[in-house]
């Protein structure tokens, strides 16, 4: 059966409780400084709520980001262990609460006007040799199910551009029964799928043709479109 992503599948079990401290994973560090920061919000944090058969949050965690909905630290920091393409999509679905955010510039492997999903704000550093800005820094999930830790706070606005941009999607890292669900219940994904099967003849990386490269964007593209107007898929198998 096919579940909303955002708290619709059933209990299994209770969901692991976050630690109270969290803890720094690696990092990447924005460079470029422009001028203001991300627009506010003003929507209250509400209580944290996990869905007991995934682990995936399910609402904003209390914070002192009260402009933010932010997930659990607990579950941030298990989030941020490893790549977790699956977990990305159901956190990304339209149906979740979390604060999207956009970047201003290129950061390091970040491109400008990628859309990221907001994990963690650090306050600005209080004494001693600020670094960089000094406006606090933001830690981020991407689409590709990585987390990119400390970007500087001046390259994040939450002002949506025209096209947001994602990071590359890795169809082949997402969960054989979503990749199923995904073919089963969008055209666009269906089509874009079986082109890029016959242009790519299975391959996953490396040296491809430019018909297989643009073949695997425009099956990235029909799926973002998906999971972004609220489609349907399975809850992933990896999550923190």
């Amino acid at each position: 059966m096919l579940l909303g992503v955002l708290g619709c599948v059933p209990a299994a079990g209770p969901a692991p409780a976050p630690p109270a401290e969290p803890a720094q994973t690696a990092s990447t560090r924005g460079k470029s400084t422009p001028t203001d920061a991300p627009d506010p919000a003003g929507a209250e944090a509400s209580a944290a709520s996990v869905a007991p058969s995934t682990g995936l949050p399910t609402a904003c965690a209390d914070s002192s980001s009260k402009d933010l909905c932010l997930p659990p630290a607990g579950f941030v920091d298990r989030l941020c262990e490893k790549p977790r393409q699956g977990a990305a999509l159901a956190l990304f679905a339209s149906s979740t609460p979390f604060t999207r955010a956009y970047l201003r510039g290129r950061v390091d492997e970040l491109s400008s006007d990628e859309e990221v999903l907001v994990l963690r704000r650090r306050a600005p550093q209080q004494g001693g040799i600020v670094v960089g800005s000094g406006k606090g820094t933001y830690d981020l999930l991407r689409w590709d199910g990585t987390c990119s830790m400390g970007i500087e706070a001046e390259m994040v606005t939450r002002t949506r551009p025209p096209r947001p941009r994602t990071a590359h999607v890795q169809w082949h890292r997402i969960d054989t029964k979503i990749q199923d669900a995904l073919v089963a219940s969008s055209d666009a994904v269906r089509r874009a799928h079986a082109k890029r099967g016959r242009e790519c003849k299975g391959a996953m990386s490396g040296d491809v043709s430019a018909a297989c490269e643009k073949a695997d964007d425009a099956l990235v593209s029909a799926l973002v479109d998906y999971v972004r107007s609220g489609g349907a898929f399975p809850a992933p198998d990896d999550v923190p």
